[in-house]
């Protein structure tokens, strides 16, 4: 695939992201819908066959960590942690460094380390799905692989925020469960999220519209004309994005907004934003730091981490482009004032938040797991590119990991990444698994096991897109050691 632009997340454009001085995009043309009807290429065709090979591959030799997972009467592996223990997931999304840069020896990132590490346990074999970036948010809310859109963060399109077309189930659902075929980056209503699990098993207030899930996203709305969005009472924009087929201005960070469509998971699909009303109930604005460095009391998260009751079952949080590592200068203010992003504003970040969310009453209880880990490692070198868990490519593209490669094998995955769990009670604080192999799939698998969506899914046990693959393994023993199961925390 030749880009016809070029994505603030592709190779060699990535860092420093200050370097970059021209507003965002804010005189590309909108594309026009409806687009090009989708004609399977040769590419995506012999990306089928390979896809079935690979999972016949994945179900004759099975995965890593598979075994230390209990299985259900259908034999579906499920995470080793019984539903109604963790009644409440928190991620916490940074961006593009690998396993070495962020936990080895030297990073800068040195309260995640020397302080959150030491209380939680480290999964050394967690592979990011892909690059760009938003292919992994995607699949890590929907289990949907890469289209050669999403892949390459819509950069390839013009920046159109542009429909998935034609987004029809893949007739191979043997190969690709759950997965739909087009090209674009916004998907059809048909397409499920854990938000759209956790609808169905708890429905939003009527009047309110509050889910159980919520996305929380720094400086979302600073600029309205920027993001788009609903005005939100507590400032900002709920539910920002452009509207479809129009361009995507929040790409690059401004001085004044440094929010970015690309990293909010939830405005791609029409499953979310089709109900407006839910979508700016639930997509909201992080909050702000107050004089003291500290969340102010009014931010959404602020007030939804004060009970148990309003903590929502699944949130996601994404800093901004300087507060999560993607900017190495920033264009506008990190947690302490300063325009420092890369590992040390994202570890400003946390040094900034994470009191709040440690001393919530769900985290103090043992009810919140809290993961915190990163969409892709950075670009170059072959480890860059590497997977794990039998990953497979899907329908619609070749290589994952490199929109220019032209097979799997060149570029299977996002590459290592890791992943920090913390919880108060069923974790063992202070190590590291080395056993277990996941990814964001596997992620995804796990906090529906966690959640006790069991049901539906493109496997009728509760999993989405490549969640559902045969073979691939939720957290299992590994993370979640038997001897926790009752509650008692471990010390390594």
């Amino acid at each position: 695939m030749t880009p016809l632009a070029t994505s603030p997340d592709s190779p060699g454009t990535r860092h420093p992201a200050a370097t970059i001085t021209e507003p965002p995009f804010a005189t590309l043309p909108a594309v026009p819908q409806p687009r090009v009807p989708f004609r399977p290429s040769a590419r995506a065709i012999s990306a089928l066959v390979a896809g079935v090979a690979s999972a016949a591959l994945l179900v004759s030799s099975g995965t890593a960590g598979a075994s230390s997972t209990p299985k259900t009467t259908s034999g579906v592996a499920r995470a080793a942690l019984a539903p109604g223990k963790i009644n409440h997931i928190l991620v916490i999304e940074f961006e593009n460094e690998g396993y070495a840069a962020t936990w080895g020896s030297g990073s800068p990132a040195t309260y995640l380390n020397g302080t959150l590490r030491p209380e939680g346990e480290l999964l050394e074999n967690y592979d990011a799905i892909g690059h760009d970036s938003l292919d992994n948010y995607i699949a890590q809310v929907s289990g949907q692989a890469p289209t050669e859109d999403t892949q390459a963060d819509c950069a390839d399109n013009g920046f159109a925020f542009a429909n998935v077309s034609p987004g029809t189930l893949d007739a191979d659902q043997a190969a690709n469960p759950g997965q739909v075929d087009g090209e674009g980056c916004v998907y059809p209503a048909s397409v499920p999220t854990i938000a759209s699990e956790l609808d169905a098993k708890y429905p939003p207030n009527k009047k309110t519209h509050v889910a159980t899930w919520r996305a929380y996203e720094q400086d979302m709305g600073n600029t309205p004309a920027r993001d788009g969005g609903t005005p939100d009472p507590t400032g900002g924009t709920d539910c920002a994005h452009p509207a479809i087929g129009a361009t995507d201005t929040a790409e690059v960070a401004t001085p004044q907004d440094q929010y970015t469509s690309r990293h909010n998971p939830f405005v791609w699909f029409t499953s979310v934003i089709g109900n407006a009303a839910l979508c700016d109930a639930n997509d909201v604005p992080l909050g702000t730091l107050g004089a003291g460095g500290t969340p102010a009391p009014n931010g959404h998260l602020a007030q939804d981490l004060r009970s148990e009751s309003t903590t929502p079952r699944f949130g996601f949080i994404t800093p901004n482009l300087c507060d999560d590592g993607h900017d190495a200068t920033c264009a506008g203010p990190n947690s302490t004032g300063g325009n420092v992003g890369g590992l040390t504003g994202a570890d400003q970040f946390l040094h900034a938040w994470m009191p709040l969310i440690l001393g919530s009453p769900a985290y103090r209880h043992g009810d919140l797991l809290l993961v915190i880990t990163f969409d892709e490692s950075e670009v170059g070198g072959a480890a860059a590119t590497a997977a794990c868990c039998g990953e497979v490519s899907g329908p619609n593209t070749h290589a994952p990991g490199d929109a220019g490669a032209t097979t799997d094998s060149a570029a299977p995955g996002g590459g290592q990444i890791g992943a920090l769990l913390l919880n108060s009670k069923y974790v063992v604080a202070g190590s590291t698994d080395t056993t277990g192999t996941y990814n964001h799939y596997s992620a995804l698998r796990s906090y529906e096991d966690l959640l006790g969506l069991t049901t539906g899914g493109a496997d009728g046990e509760g999993h989405l897109g490549f969640a559902a693959a045969k073979g691939l393994a939720p957290f299992g023993a590994d993370v979640f050691p038997a001897s926790l199961s009752g509650g008692t925390k471990g010390k390594k």
